[in-house]
């Protein structure tokens, strides 16, 4: 994933021009005050508060010329208090935002916040503007600074506080951007909310630049559970597959999970994945593995059809001899003193349709606590439980695999699948 394909796109701009008029209205009536000498301190005079207006109407109107003539007459009335001053500053706020003027608009609403001639929402709002329009102008840690400003002071308004993280990812401030989203992430894991995608892409691409793989796979894993799309699962693989030491037996594993999640696209993929069911001596699996290929005319086409009508040949013979066979191997892996063949049995007889016994059979297999190839054991039991409807029983299964050759990331990769949308058996 690039950095480009991160960042959400706000648009800040038309939530910046629709506050003016509420700016306006709420800069000439002011708040109420509190007490007699508070009351004199804000008086507003006719001769300062019609020109204001007026000033607004005319930026409105496209007529700049006109609306700064206004202010000009207000600022001359004689003797203005630090109120008055602050209710023209904030009318010139609103004529320059009126206008497309963000540079300007900044620096009055800068000037209006800082006079404290305001309070409670009248405040916010202002302080909120301050964090739009100074995203607007790209002049992100300025934007930071503000938006951390009206999270301090009670601001809630989602869409607002989406822009912090978006604003220190743009300053190239990963770290603080990335802490915040995990911080937003808690939260609404704490509170059973679903986290927005694009949220989570904005924190794989935090950590993407700051090259800190294990928050990327997190992160990764993250986004795979809130979307059905393809591509997370594909990554995810993938990411696995490269890890060094990754051993060639867990690609069966591999191939399974890429089936369940709907990834498998091309015939050579169907047959190498049948050609290792085979291998492994899951023939039933290598069969039903073709069928599908074959339903969706990836193979069984082209110059490649007889070899694949030979395959599936292959692979059912293979099943019937196997079938035939089972419960002579099922008889004897229970009188063998390691639990390895019972798990390879019970695992068979899951790849033939028969999961509830199955089942059985590898966690007799397990029982037995010696087996040579322990977290192969747990990965296969986790995805016959999985099969079987068991979900939590199988994400148990999968957090019991500690291999360091692959198959505990794998592990980790199918329970991630199992606890998502996308894993229902």
């Amino acid at each position: 994933m690039t950095r480009s394909h991160q960042l959400p796109a706000f648009r800040v701009a038309c939530a910046v021009v629709c506050a003016v008029v509420s700016l306006v209205a709420a800069g000439i009536a002011a708040a109420q005050p509190a007490s007699a000498p508070e009351a004199a301190a804000r008086t507003l005079r006719p001769e300062v508060a019609n020109p204001v207006n007026a000033a607004q109407d005319a930026a409105r109107a496209g007529q700049k010329d006109a609306a700064e003539a206004k202010l000009r007459e207000a600022a001359a009335v004689p003797g203005l208090s630090m109120f008055e001053q602050a209710v023209i500053e904030r009318g010139r706020a609103g004529v320059s935002l009126a206008l497309g003027d963000w540079p300007q608009a900044l620096r009055s609403l800068e000037v209006v916040v800082n006079s404290k001639q305001f309070s409670g929402a009248d405040q916010l709002q202002m302080v909120e503007l301050l964090g739009k329009v100074a995203y607007q102008e790209k002049d992100y840690l300025r934007a930071v600074s503000w938006l951390r400003r009206y999270a301090a002071e009670g601001g809630a308004d989602p869409a607002v506080l989406e822009l912090l993280p978006q604003a220190l990812y743009l300053a190239n401030e990963f770290k603080p951007a990335a802490d915040e989203i995990e911080a937003r992430v808690a939260a609404d894991e704490a509170a059973g909310r679903q986290t927005p995608e694009a949220t989570l892409r904005l924190l794989v691409s935090c950590y993407s630049q700051l090259k800190d793989d294990a928050g990327y796979g997190r992160t990764l894993e993250r986004l795979a559970q809130v979307s059905p799309k393809p591509e997370y699962w594909s990554e995810l693989l993938a990411r696995v597959t490269k890890q060094t030491g990754f051993s060639e037996r867990l690609w069966i594993d591999v191939y399974r999970l890429r089936l369940a999640a709907n990834l498998m696209s091309s015939a050579g993929e169907y047959v190498e994945y049948a050609e290792l069911a085979l291998q492994a001596g899951y023939p039933a699996e290598a069969l039903s593995v073709i069928d599908h290929g074959l339903s969706l005319s990836l193979l069984g086409n082209g110059k490649d059809a007889a070899a694949h009508a030979e395959l599936r040949e292959r692979a059912s013979k293979a099943a019937e001899s196997d079938t035939a066979d089972l419960g002579r191997a099922e008889a004897s892996a229970k009188r063998a003193r390691e639990g390895d063949a019972l798990v390879n049995v019970g695992y068979a007889y899951v790849n033939a349709g028969h999961v509830a016994k199955g089942v059985g059979l590898m966690e007799q297999g397990l029982a037995k606590d010696n087996l040579k190839r322990i977290d192969e054991a747990q990965l296969h039991l986790g995805q016959a439980l999985w099969r079987a409807g068991r979900k939590d029983e199988a994400v148990q299964a999968f957090a019991a695999v500690r291999g360091s050759d692959g198959s505990a990331a794998l592990a980790r990769v199918w329970s991630a699948f199992v606890r998502s949308p996308a894993g229902k058996a």
